[in-house]
């Protein structure tokens, strides 16, 4: 069960960081969301490296096909968001949510990493943790900033969603 999770996990982060990537390449407007984004798109990628290592040191290696599946679903949903008229805010929200779902995600592989006793991996696993909730603060102070933005820039006209 703990290995399972480590590969879904794994997939799930490169899913993430390729969301944000779409992000980072479309917002010009909202820099502190897009600084945000920046440093966690960094702390996404050790997060994916950390994962693939646990996994190698349980002799497994990552499942290539759930990768390709699940960072499919990651640039449809990027794709769709796109083409709406209110991308920052529905990716915004969709950031939150991912965000919330990495850390149950980590929590539960802590409790898993314990049961399995493999206690050597739960301090790499805090780590990525401690990253996403920090994340999860700072997309929520967003939530006002962006959406206040958002309403100035289309009441003015401009193309608020970039």
């Amino acid at each position: 069960m703990y290995v399972t999770a480590l590969r879904n996990t794994h997939a799930l982060e490169k899913q993430a960081a390729q969301m944000i990537q779409r992000q980072i390449e479309r917002y010009e407007h909202y820099p502190e969301l897009t600084q945000a984004l920046r440093l966690h798109r960094s702390e996404t990628d050790q997060q994916v490296a950390r994962l693939a290592d646990l996994l190698h040191g349980h002799g497994e290696d990552r499942s290539l096909l759930k990768d390709v599946v699940t960072q499919t679903v990651g640039n449809v949903a990027a794709l769709v968001h796109s083409v709406t008229g209110d991308e920052v805010l529905k990716n915004l929200y969709t950031d939150y949510s991912v965000e919330t779902y990495e850390i149950a995600a980590y929590t539960s592989l802590i409790a898993l990493a314990e049961e399995a006793g493999q206690a050597r991996d739960v301090e790499t696993l805090r780590q990525s943790l401690e990253e996403e909730e920090r994340m999860a603060e700072a997309v929520f102070a967003q939530i006002v900033p962006v959406t206040k933005g958002y309403v100035a820039r289309e009441a003015r006209g401009e193309k608020a969603d970039r």
